[in-house]
């Protein structure tokens, strides 16, 4: 699409999705209808997940072609959805309204449907390991397109979503209050109902919004952090958001987040080959996590063609993680799910944004 004929979002209709119950009821009562009615609306978005306002059949027709007239139910649109070889993981490629495009993933595991989700156009954070920050940052997402996109995937696979992570594109802490309205839309009973410990917010370690999302939440909220390394300089070089909010800093809150706030934390911990899967950073990482008795989630690389970062060889996982039980400490090891598909994170998007001029 031509840039001119692209849509401004700030002249565009409204979305619905992305209202909460005290924005749909006052919008009821501006269209001479009575609040309950807004209350019926998000019904049919986030436990309906309806695309047309016309076919709301419980909205009084007139409600319905008020809403259809001067509202949209759709602020982002599938393209392509994509399927692991081993059935774990679909990639899904959405386009919004502004012509962007965004990725999300549905989790297909021990008997759970998790959706991850993005907050971002890009991102900000510049991890150099990561597909989602090459290329230009685009643009902070609304919270309708946040929640969108749990919506989408449960029209499009007909399942059922038990769980949602905030672990794709972007920085849903560099996002904050678009990721909090999205939070309580996905939480409330009036909303998607999802049970908050059934919802996991990821961030690189922005500690002052750490601790007011803790706050915000009341710490229901499972908070996961990616650390990726125990040693303040290679974290650094990994992840630049480290020289603003560097190591010690981070532990300090997290130390506060666990002691004070009484509230459990988990690590992130992408292994990569020569990088950061030694003995030394597996007793750092665990000198870090014993005293926050902090759960450790291993991710072995997932290769992307913009770097040249290897993935560990499955016996250094092993050795790895066994240092880590070894004082006492919980850990998974997360298995790729779906590297077929260009399953890590904003890669897909970063391929088709190749294509466009090819296109």
């Amino acid at each position: 699409m031509d840039e001119a004929q692209k849509v401004d979002l700030k002249k565009a209709p409204q979305s619905v999705y992305g209202l909460n119950i005290e924005e749909a009821e006052a919008l009821a009562r501006q269209m001479n209808q009575p609040a309950y009615r807004g209350r019926q609306m998000l019904e049919w978005l986030y436990k309906h997940h309806l695309t047309d306002l016309t076919l709301a059949k419980t909205l009084p027709a007139d409600f319905r072609q008020g809403l259809a007239g001067a509202y949209t139910a759709q602020s982002i649109e599938l393209v392509e959805a994509n399927r692991s070889s081993n059935g774990e993981s679909t990639k899904f490629l959405y386009r919004t309204r502004d012509e962007r495009l965004l990725e999300t993933v549905l989790i297909s595991q021990r008997g759970r449907e998790t959706v991850c989700v993005s907050t971002q156009l890009g991102c900000k954070m510049g991890c150099v390991f990561c597909a989602s920050g090459k290329g230009k940052f685009g643009r902070n997402l609304t919270p309708g397109e946040i929640v969108e996109q749990v919506a989408g995937v449960a029209r499009k696979t007909g399942k059922r979503v038990s769980n949602i992570v905030f672990m794709g594109m972007g920085e849903p802490l560099d996002n904050f209050e678009a990721t909090m309205k999205s939070l309580d839309i996905l939480q409330a009973p009036w909303g998607f109902g999802i049970g908050a410990r059934r919802i996991t917010v990821s961030t690189s370690g922005i500690t002052p919004k750490m601790i007011e999302f803790v706050k915000r939440h009341e710490g229901r909220v499972r908070l996961s952090v990616s650390l990726h390394s125990s040693n303040d300089k290679t974290r650094t070089e990994l992840m630049p958001i480290n020289k603003r909010y560097n190591l010690p800093e981070l532990v300090k809150t997290l130390t506060e987040i666990n002691r004070t706030l009484k509230r459990e934390i988990t690590f992130e911990f992408t292994l990569i080959h020569g990088i950061n899967d030694s003995r030394e950073e597996a007793e750092g990482l665990a000198s870090i996590s014993k005293p926050l008795a902090a759960k450790v989630n291993l991710i072995p690389y997932n290769p992307i063609s913009e770097m040249d970062f290897k993935t560990p060889s499955k016996q250094n996982v092993e050795a790895f993680q066994a240092i880590l039980e070894s004082y006492g400490l919980r850990v998974t090891v997360r298995q790729t799910a779906g590297r077929d598909i260009n399953a890590a994170c904003g890669q897909l998007r970063l391929d088709r944004e190749k294509e466009k001029p090819a296109a």
